[in-house]
């Protein structure tokens, strides 16, 4: 099992590697360090340019590594923050560099494939997989918008496989708690389902009345907007390319929200055209309670 210390109760880690510094690795990294969870981070990133960033910041990142092996040699924990179509290859590729008793977690937004292609990718390894996805984030991107603040107040999972994954899971859930965040177990599958309506499906919608919006030819739409329009499209402002593997690898869960919520807007255009005034209402004062409670 990693090394996981409790100093003055603080909660200390010797070594934790960061895969991959875009805006969640990056905060996550700066989080660490701010609240002295974790002694030594060691950072790795896909791109050049990216790593001499994390090379500027050394108050952060105590070693830049060329290689995603490099970085977590002699790591304690890996934290995979990369799209979830790269997690499972990144986790091939350090396999053989784990130390033993080392987790390996992540960030996606997508837990039942990703769980099961890392469980293989490591079987042969000295270290084990168990998800993790911080539910922080923002519609900016990159290390130059990274905050040590990004995780506080919000939503984490983690989602082990099975009795075997406990004592890791409880590993992950107080280093997300010590960055600030409410951590929940759940299993991998019943993550996809959730997250699905409470995250994949408002992007989408995001992203469809955006579509909707900019196909209205009498005049630009942009220039009328209040910020109703604007609060309700925020997220529609994240990276597409992110978004094309969250709805390729979570495709069930999203196609069923979609279409319980489909379900939904035809009952309401419906109650609108028959001039049902009252089961209009009724809706909006039942989707108010809902709302006001979060």
């Amino acid at each position: 099992m990693a090394c996981l210390c409790y100093l003055s109760g603080m909660i200390s880690i010797g070594r934790v590697a960061i895969l991959g510094a875009g805006l969640l690795g990056a905060s996550l990294a700066r989080a660490l360090k701010a609240r002295k969870v974790a002694e030594n981070i060691s950072v790795w990133s896909r791109s050049e340019s990216t790593r001499k960033k994390c090379a500027d910041i050394p108050e952060v990142f105590n070693e830049v590594c060329s290689t995603a092996s490099g970085a977590v040699s002699g790591a304690d924990v890996s934290v995979i923050c990369s799209p979830t179509k790269n997690i499972p290859e990144i986790a091939a590729e350090i396999s053989s560099a784990l130390k033993e008793g080392a987790i390996v977690t992540d960030v996606g937004s997508v837990k039942g494939a990703v769980c099961r292609k890392c469980a293989v990718a490591l079987s042969g390894s000295k270290g084990l997989f168990i998800g993790s996805h911080p539910m922080a984030g923002s519609e900016k991107n990159g290390i130059d918008n990274s905050d040590a603040s990004l995780f506080d107040g919000a939503a984490c999972f983690v989602t082990p496989s099975g009795p075997s994954q406990e004592a890791g899971a409880e590993f992950l859930k107080k280093m997300w708690e010590a960055v600030g965040m409410r951590v929940s177990f759940v299993s991998p599958d019943l993550h996809d389902a959730i997250v699905a309506r409470v995250s994949h499906l408002p992007h989408l919608l995001a992203g469809t009345l955006c579509f909707n919006a900019s196909n209205f030819k009498d005049a630009d739409l942009r220039n009328f907007s209040g910020p109703g329009f604007r609060d309700t499209t925020r997220v529609a402002s994240g990276s597409p390319e992110m978004w094309d593997s969250i709805v390729s690898d979570n495709r069930a869960e999203i196609v069923s929200a979609l279409k319980s919520y489909a379900s939904d807007l035809d009952s309401l255009i419906s109650c609108i055209e028959s001039g049902d005034s009252e089961a209009v209402g009724q809706r909006l004062r039942l989707a108010k309670k809902y709302r006001d409670k979060l």
